[in-house]
């Protein structure tokens, strides 16, 4: 059933309408009964409470700019997701080197309390990146500034070499880390730009609607309209 509240049911606010209406399907829906609003039989009707076939024009612009904000919506979506992913496989793959490095380190420092505390190698796992970026660049960090510790690290295969790897790759993941946020931010721009176009173009729609459903008693011209009627025998 189509409600005539003038409010985008994508942004949150105050609605009756399905709020899990996609935009994709919602901008589908008003391209429909803008363009079959400008057919003979319904034309007429429209233009006597003052919508005419230059507004219906302008709507289907607006339209057409909506699908092209869709399509710059999906193509930022894509992109985070890709950082995303491009940023879980650099933190898994150093995770699983620092765990194994780590777990050696509680051998080689076994009752030294000064190493423990120093290396963080008692503290617990970090799930926010933030902490455990600190946990991780701040283990190599220490092991390079004492040479105590750099002995024993050696002792159990933890050379110079590897630790400036990981050093490396912890630069890495850092800026990686900044492009995927940076992606975000650009991706709920453009939905943020999208959503702003529908609000805009979805008062006209459902004011379109609101005539039709009063103008058409004929079944067949509101589902023109893509207005879904109910008939005798159909299921709630």
């Amino acid at each position: 059933m189509e409600n005539s509240e003038n409010l985008n049911p994508l942004t949150g606010k105050s609605t009756s309408r399905n709020q899990y209406v996609s935009a994709e399907e919602l901008i589908a829906k008003m391209k429909i009964a803008f363009t079959n609003a400008k057919e003979p039989e319904i034309l007429p009707e429209l233009e006597a409470v003052g919508i005419t076939e230059a507004m219906l024009d302008a709507h289907l612009a607006e339209i057409e700019n909506l699908e092209q904000l869709s399509q710059i919506q999906k193509r930022e979506y894509g992109e985070q997701y890709a950082e995303t992913d491009r940023f879980n496989l650099k933190k898994a793959e150093i995770d699983a080197l620092f765990t194994r490095h780590r777990n050696l380190a509680k051998i080689a420092f076994k009752g030294d309390r000064q190493a423990n505390t120093t290396l963080g190698i008692d503290a617990g796992r970090k799930q926010a990146f933030a902490a455990w970026f600190q946990l991780v660049s701040n283990f190599y960090a220490q092991i390079l500034a004492n040479p105590d510790f750099k002995t024993k690290a050696e002792g159990v295969n933890i050379k110079e070499a590897d630790i400036a790897a990981m050093q490396t790759s912890l630069q890495e993941i850092a800026a990686v880390k900044n492009s995927q946020k940076k992606e975000i931010g650009e991706a709920q721009k453009a939905t943020d730009t999208r959503d702003a176009a529908i609000d805009v173009l979805y008062p006209k729609y459902t004011e379109l609607i609101a005539f039709a459903k009063v103008l058409f008693p004929d079944d067949q011209t509101l589902e023109k309209l893509g207005i879904v009627v109910k008939r005798e025998g159909d299921l709630l």
